[in-house]
């Protein structure tokens, strides 16, 4: 056995790409690979090709297990993203609809009119879209021949070459469907969106037992099953009540870890889920988010307002602040308003405005959208934040991160890796071979200095209800 055996592979399916990494029993990568899975996007979101997302994760995984021997495998994904297929063939049946489609807003305001108690947008109601148009008469439903999943339950599907259907608790607590008292499906739920229950996977920890990865050589195990927020949430130590994380990825999530009772108040600030599920228990939490941030700074890519990521350091002067606002409303917007049809807005742009002033506008935005998802999370909760761990692509700008700690009132810390979510998928694998977790790196306090200037809080907030009040007087396109 070499050092750091033994290896485990950490697959990461998020919004915009997928990472294959090989993570030995200290915690570091030791190889990866990554990949962009081609995308369609359109006027009602996001959504893939569930066929070429399988083929891209069979040949990243393959050719790594080809290259190492694997201890087993574990999987964090993006939750609420949803798809169905056929059962003996395998094949998808219509696109794969990620959280961020809107798609299914129609669907959700007829099933609340008619009294369907459901939280409108998670996968529950995206299986009822895709099954309204892949089985309208429902027969393949009936017949047994049809299911449906969430991202996690699609690549145990394809890994284990179609012998298991599964979903775990916490994916499972962000599809609308699971009751989080009994720990299973929500049987009136079904009956109400007429979902047969052969369609459902079956419900397991994020610590699942006999899963293996017949797809793959040497049939490596499935050891770890989570969605990706809470995976970055045990990575980065964050298990004790009261605790709590933000990740910067495409969108921001605040995520903080309530104990052994489930969240009372679910309400439009905070959203109750499952934290973590292992065979010893089961860790409630609550969510709340800003819906666009690392897809904010990918769309001034694409304007060409930046050339990459890393150059918001070079050209953004957290010192200065400009008279500039943006809301961050790429994907609509989330906590506590839920507009899904919420449009991103500049505020206060001149003739002089250039690519410097735009770009401290969003991270202002996002920056102010933070600091309301923690006001919501604590009036909701009841609870202070009093530590707070922030993670994701973003928080590699400093220019950012003094621009975060110059406005939010509470003490931040750096993890020491932006690859939280693979560290803590990892450490859960590593624990499902009963070896000891590697501690995690020493965390950086962000302190507000060196003259950074807080965010405009009072004016994205006018610009925000301004924003949603011409949300609300658009007319829809003919």
């Amino acid at each position: 056995m070499s050092l750091g055996a033994p290896f485990v592979l950490v697959i990461d399916l998020g919004t915009t790409s997928l990472r294959c990494s090989v993570v030995d029993a200290t915690g570091s990568v030791r190889a990866w690979r990554q990949s962009t899975v081609p995308e369609t996007r359109d006027g009602d979101g996001l959504s893939w090709d569930g066929g070429a997302l399988a083929a891209h994760v069979l040949a990243d995984v393959r050719a790594l297990a080809e290259q190492w021997s694997l201890a087993g495998i574990a999987i964090a994904n993006q939750r609420t993203t949803a798809l169905i297929w056929d059962a003996a063939s395998g094949s998808p049946l219509g696109p794969v609809l990620s959280w961020s489609d809107s798609r299914t807003r129609d669907l959700d305001r007829a099933l609340r009119a008619r009294g369907v108690e459901m939280v409108p947008g998670l996968s529950v109601s995206k299986w009822r879209w895709l099954l309204d148009r892949a089985d309208a008469d429902g027969a393949r439903a009936r017949a047994g021949e049809l299911r449906v999943g969430t991202l996690e339950s699609w690549l145990v599907w394809v890994l284990s070459d179609g012998a298991a259907h599964i979903s775990d608790h916490v994916n499972a607590s962000h599809s609308g469907l699971l009751d989080l008292a009994t720990l299973d499906w929500n049987r009136d739920l079904m009956r109400d969106l007429n979902l047969d229950p052969s369609l459902l996977p079956r419900l397991v920890s994020c610590l699942p037992e006999g899963l293996r990865a017949d797809a793959i050589i040497g049939t490596p195990p499935i050891l770890a099953v989570i969605g990706d927020q809470q995976a970055s949430l045990y990575g980065q130590g964050c298990v004790a009540p009261g605790t709590a994380k933000i990740t910067f990825g495409t969108s921001g999530v605040l995520d903080m870890v309530l104990g052994d009772v489930p969240f009372a108040t679910p309400s439009r600030a905070a959203f109750g889920n499952i934290a973590l599920s292992t065979p010893e228990g089961v860790s409630f939490g609550t969510e709340a988010s800003v819906m666009s941030v690392g897809s904010a700074v990918e769309w001034l890519i694409r304007l060409g307002v930046l050339t990459e990521a890393g150059d918001i350091d070079r050209i953004v002067d957290p010192t200065v602040r400009g008279d500039a606002l943006f809301v961050a409303a790429l994907d609509g917007l989330g906590v506590p308003h839920w507009q899904p049809r919420a449009r991103a807005s500049f505020f206060g742009l001149s003739g002089a405005t250039g690519p410097g002033e735009m770009v401290r506008a969003v991270l202002e935005g996002i920056v102010a959208g933070t600091a309301d998802i923690i006001a919501q999370m604590e009036q909701a909760t009841g609870q202070r934040l009093e530590r707070i761990s922030i993670d994701g692509g973003l928080t590699r700008s400093d220019a950012f991160c003094a621009i975060l700690a110059a406005t939010i009132d509470r003490p931040l810390y750096r993890a020491p890796s932006v690859e939280a979510t693979t560290r803590g998928a990892a450490m859960l694998a590593h624990r499902g071979l009963g070896l000891p977790t590697p501690m995690a790196g020493e965390s950086e306090q962000l302190l507000a200095s060196n003259g950074a200037v807080a965010a405009d809080l009072e004016g994205w907030r006018d610009a925000t209800a301004l924003t949603l009040a011409h949300t609300k007087n658009r007319k829809k396109p003919v």
